[in-house]
């Protein structure tokens, strides 16, 4: 009876202790719920076939997009996390395949992130990479989903790092090139205190009385990402329709 409590504790912490952490070549388990450690956060694939980054309140903060195709979703040897569909074609790719990941973060700060050891390769929050204890820079990403807030100088960079897209400390919201010449701006200079790609599809930036002195006007149509473009154009789409760009591809 003893042996058994113990052996049953020793299985019980193992599972909790691994919660955080997903390793090379493990397979995420359908419906299996991977809390980050504070309990807030969690990541699950569904039954539906997406892999969804949840809070505890049920919000998502990220997905595959992969619902009614994924079958299977793999952290791979490679470090690539992969969703694959039932013919075994790839539905999602974080494409970190060859930078030596070895480990997906199941974050307390309600960040999803491939390290290469202490080294982040990518991230749920593009732009907003963090290693958990507070130090936070520009990451390569080019997608970012509704409800997204800008940290100054946080760049957010197209896939081919080309173009970035930037909110300046002078307030000014900046499209440029990866030698720093700007292309597009939102002309808030000066005056800009915060921007957002908010959860009704608008890219706003308001002022130091929550006043909007930009904005898309791209709000209430369903929006789903914005994208920083490898070809220098900065656009809000749904799904695969565009509905706003900044006008500036090369």
């Amino acid at each position: 009876m003893r042996k058994y409590f113990f052996t049953s504790l020793m299985m019980f912490c193992g599972l909790f202790l691994n919660a955080q952490n997903i390793y090379n070549g493990q397979t995420i388990e359908q419906n299996r719920k991977y809390w980050a450690d504070n309990r807030q956060n969690y990541l699950i694939f569904q039954g539906d076939g997406n892999l969804v980054f949840y809070n505890r309140a049920g919000k998502p903060l990220w997905e595959s997009k992969t619902a009614n195709r994924g079958t299977r979703a793999v952290f791979q040897d490679d470090g690539n996390l992969v969703v694959y569909t039932n013919r075994n074609a790839v539905a999602f790719t974080s494409n970190t395949n060859g930078k030596n990941a070895n480990r997906l973060a199941i974050q307390d700060d309600g960040n999803l992130v491939i390290y290469n050891n202490s080294n982040p390769v990518w991230a749920s929050q593009d732009g907003k990479v963090s290693n958990n204890n507070g130090n936070r820079w520009g990451f390569r990403g080019g997608s970012i989903n509704p409800g997204y807030e800008f940290r100054r100088n946080n760049k957010v960079y197209s896939p081919n790092r080309n173009y970035y897209l930037v909110f300046q400390n002078d307030g000014n919201l900046v499209l440029s090139r990866n030698n720093g010449q700007a292309i597009w701006s939102s002309a808030t200079d000066n005056r800009g205190s915060r921007a957002e790609f908010q959860t009704d599809g608008n890219l706003v930036v308001y002022d130091s009385y929550n006043k909007a002195i930009w904005g898309a006007n791209s709000n209430n149509r369903g929006a789903t990402r914005l994208e920083v473009q490898d070809d220098g154009n900065l656009v809000i789409y749904q799904n695969s329709s565009p509905i706003w760009s900044s006008g500036t591809q090369r």
